[in-house]
């Protein structure tokens, strides 16, 4: 889901639910698949794509053993994945495997659309996952839990860097993943100078003196890897029960996806405690006051809210065209449309 932008103030990043929208993961979102999503890869190679990953219909449940092997191949530092389970529709092959606790391989349920894994990778995950339900219903994306990363509550958030261009997450995601950086495809898709020369030696020359800019400005990222994401939300009425306001299209347990406004392709899947997901009100006055000023938004349910994302780049996933960082969140500041500041949760 895109939010709409601040009508005061845009946001550089915009946020797609279910950090997966062009997976469709929620069950009850899965008749809005067959919408097209920006970055999409072609129709004749999305169609060879679902046609390789499409489920075997000769097995419908869980198969510990063939997980058991690709759990022993995956040899090297294992860290906890939550995999997203798309299950099928009716028109698909049938599948009996539901998110279920599996003490033989190690994997836990965490939702009823989630499952844990121990991996060294995101793919190591997925590829496990697969295997794990007999390939019988999609297996979105992997995401690391980050439960033991660690924050430096002494960095300020004053020097986070803010994420203006989907060229700072790719430069973070091929450092996290240790792989080289594909300078030419990046300049081509993020530097104007070198996107305007046609001429082929021009180019080269320019390459060269890109790719030194591109190696400083990762080495400065991976140095203190702390950004932050400007962004929309939407801030729900009081709940009395939990005494606290909700954030709306904004979630914390890997369903929310950040990508800049100039690229599809690179974005931000942030993780982080449930108390980022409220705002809890020092008393009943401002509780009062603040139901009041959403009542009087005149936009329902719910009024749109800035929010500004404090995070710390931990790990990598990548999923059919997505190249993505996972990120711990540190803090969120939440404020009107016209930054007038609601909270900060730290």
């Amino acid at each position: 889901m895109t939010l709409t932008n601040s009508p005061v103030e845009p946001r550089a990043a915009r946020i797609r639910r279910a950090a997966i929208a062009a997976a469709c993961l929620a069950m009850a979102a899965l008749s809005a698949c067959s919408k097209k999503e920006p970055g999409s890869a072609p129709a004749s190679h999305a169609a060879s794509q679902a046609a390789a990953q499409a489920p075997d219909p000769s097995k419908d449940d869980w198969d510990d053993a063939a997980a058991a092997k690709l759990i022993a191949a995956d040899a090297g530092q294992k860290q906890n994945y939550v995999c997203q389970f798309v299950f099928p529709e009716s028109w698909q092959p049938g599948t009996n495997v539901r998110t279920a606790d599996r003490p033989a391989i190690g994997a836990k349920k965490v939702s009823l659309a989630q499952e844990s894994i121990e991996a060294t990778s995101s793919d190591k995950a997925h590829e496990i996952m697969e295997a794990a339900t007999s390939h019988s219903l999609k297996i979105g994306p992997c995401a690391a839990d980050l439960a033991s990363a660690s924050v430096d509550a002494s960095v300020p958030l004053s020097s986070y860097e803010t994420l203006q261009s989907g060229l700072q997450i790719a430069l973070l995601y091929y450092g996290l993943g240790k792989t080289p950086l594909p300078a030419a495809d990046l300049a081509q898709g993020f530097d104007p100078d070198y996107q305007r020369t046609t001429d082929a030696f021009k180019k080269q020359d320019l390459l060269s003196s890109i790719q030194s800019r591109f190696a400083a400005e990762q080495q400065k990222l991976l140095a203190s890897p702390y950004v932050r994401i400007n962004a929309s939300a939407s801030l729900g009425h009081y709940d009395a029960k939990t005494r606290s306001f909700p954030l709306l299209d904004f979630g914390v347990n890997g369903d929310t996806r950040f990508e800049m406004n100039d690229s599809p392709v690179y974005g931000v899947v942030v993780r982080g405690d449930q108390r980022f997901a409220s705002v809890i009100p020092a008393n009943e006055t401002d509780a009062r006051a603040l139901e009041a000023k959403i009542s009087a938004s005149g936009n329902g349910s719910r009024m749109l809210v800035n929010i500004d994302v404090y995070v710390k780049a931990a790990d990598t996933l990548t999923f059919a065209s997505r190249k993505d960082i996972v990120a711990k969140i540190a803090a969120v500041h939440v404020a009107d449309a016209n930054n007038s500041p609601i909270a900060d949760i730290r």
